[in-house]
């Protein structure tokens, strides 16, 4: 009787709760390391090895959790897999980790395309939506109570064209706005709770953003509604001046910048969307458009696993485009 007492414990209780680094790559490997092991850097430094590919490999994503956070993995066949972030193996600096199929129950053909955390407060999660995003510009959202009960095979999160893949995947409320960017440097900023919410997870979605030929969404990023007023801003810099939200544009050749998200206006769904940042031979397509504040660190990540933390102070203000 008091042996079976004594193994009737939450295993998680013994597990220490500690913010983690988790690395994902586009063959399927996967590692999870302490975040303080990479040091901050000043803006423009080569950063250091975070993982290690093969050459035919790449990192998909890079997410700072801790150890407690229960992360979800969607497939690019639209497949949605649930996992502790504990659970995820640990890895030294110069390891590519395991191989996902090892954890998760991913097909031959499947492969991750984004991963989310979800929020500690689990009392908050029927309030809150979640927002998809698809290379080809599709938008859906559902409420998030739509996933928290995934079983070990996975369950159906989006019904994908063959040639559409999830490229993100954001939880959001009816007060914030989303914002798209696409790989040529266009990005649009419409009202989430514009968005009808779907009952389903079988359907494709809406169209998010109209893309120019050869043109695909790379991110998706939620940001708070803003009530001022477009020509108020243009007469009064001191407004932008004094705001800490901007939105950070880096591109694949390593170059970045933060524009006030004032810049960016508000408009319907499915249009054209305006210029975030300039795609050209210097800076060549654009990776990444996030949300940041003034005191926030960022972590940036190339495609062959070197890793970089840096204040965001450091970066650079300009406008748009």
């Amino acid at each position: 009787m008091c042996i079976r007492d004594s193994l009737n414990y939450d295993i998680e209780e013994t597990i220490q709760k500690q913010s983690v680094l988790i690395t994902v790559t586009l063959q399927g490997y996967i590692k999870r390391g302490a975040l303080d092991i990479v040091k901050k850097q000043k803006r423009g430094g080569k950063g250091k090895s975070g993982i290690k590919t093969r050459d035919e490999d790449s990192v998909v994503q890079t997410l700072s959790v801790n150890t407690h956070t229960s992360v979800l993995f969607f497939s690019t066949q639209g497949m949605v897999y649930k996992l502790k972030a504990w659970k995820i193996p640990e890895g030294s600096a110069s390891s590519r980790g395991k191989s996902l199929y090892n954890i998760l129950p991913l097909k031959n053909h499947q492969s991750i395309s984004s991963i989310m955390p979800l929020p500690e407060d689990e009392s908050e999660w029927k309030n809150m939506m979640v927002i998809f995003a698809t290379a080809k510009g599709n938008v859906r959202k559902n409420t998030l109570e739509d996933f928290v009960n995934i079983n070990n095979s996975g369950k159906i999160a989006m019904k994908l064209d063959q040639d559409d893949r999830i490229i993100g995947v954001k939880i959001c409320s009816d007060d914030q706005d989303v914002l798209l960017s696409t790989q040529f440097g266009k990005c649009i900023r419409f009202k989430s709770k514009k968005l009808r919410l779907f009952k389903g997870r079988s359907s494709k979605g809406i169209k998010g953003i109209q893309l120019n030929d050869n043109d695909k969404l790379i991110s998706v990023a939620i940001l708070e509604n803003s009530n001022i007023d477009t020509k108020i801003i243009n007469k009064d810099k001191k407004i932008k001046n004094g705001v800490d939200k901007f939105i950070l544009s880096v591109s694949e050749n390593g170059y970045g910048k933060r524009s006030s998200y004032l810049d960016y206006r508000v408009t319907n769904r499915g249009g054209k969307g305006i210029i975030g940042i300039i795609n050209s031979p210097r800076n060549g397509n654009i990776s990444a458009s996030l949300v940041v504040n003034e005191a926030d660190e960022i972590i940036l990540s190339t495609d062959k696993g070197s890793i970089m933390r840096c204040a965001v102070k450091e970066i650079r203000v300009a406008g748009r485009n």
